[in-house]
């Protein structure tokens, strides 16, 4: 399966499971340490919707600082349709040629492009779940989107524990199955519940 196939598919699931948040759920805990549902869905909004776009598109970090992290995007009533919006532009700007080539700066330094793609995907999928968790909903993750971004987690993964973006690997199973041990690999616990 191509990679913007990957990324759609991702930001399909992410958005199903947003468009189910409701005000009344941000105070949740999340599978991720010290994050509420409010933290996680401003944490999704900003580096999967709204950088997300201007690094396909390989535009510049602004320097007015208006692409800060901490904006709570989650304020907003029409949080999930601004959302749903932001996403459809990142995805479609992915989908243009030359995106997943060459370089691009999501935050500060010039990473492959590649790279940058499938860490978001990674994002969309893995937060997307964390969300569902959090709030009670089911989250269905294509086969092959598993597949591929177990792949990705496992290669990236030493460097992701050096960032703090991934906890310690969970134990899983031998048998578990590819979503599982894609959510261990990340340092989260399948079995994670509120």
């Amino acid at each position: 399966m191509d990679k913007q196939t990957l990324m759609e598919r991702a930001a399909a699931g992410a958005h199903a499971v947003v468009r189910n948040v409701k005000p009344d759920m941000y105070d949740r805990p999340t599978p991720c340490a010290d994050w509420d549902v409010r933290t996680l869905a401003n944490h999704l909004t900003h580096w999967s919707a709204v950088v997300s776009e201007r690094t396909a598109r390989k535009l510049p970090v602004p320097a007015d600082g208006s692409e800060a992290e901490g904006t709570d995007y989650a304020a907003e009533a029409d949080w999930p349709e601004f959302f749903a919006e932001r996403l459809d532009r990142a995805v479609g700007a992915w989908g243009a040629p030359g995106a997943w080539e060459g370089e691009s700066v999501m935050a500060s330094d010039p990473r492959p492009a590649d790279f940058i793609g499938k860490m978001l995907y990674g994002e969309l999928v893995l937060h997307g779940w964390d969300l569902a968790k959090a709030t009670g909903q089911d989250f269905d993750i294509d086969p092959d989107l598993a597949k591929a971004a177990l792949a990705d987690a496992e290669e990236i993964a030493v460097m992701a524990r050096e960032w703090a973006a991934f906890g310690a690997e969970v134990r899983v199973p031998d048998d578990a199955s590819t979503v599982d041990r894609l959510l261990a690999v990340t340092g989260r616990d399948p079995n994670w519940r509120p």
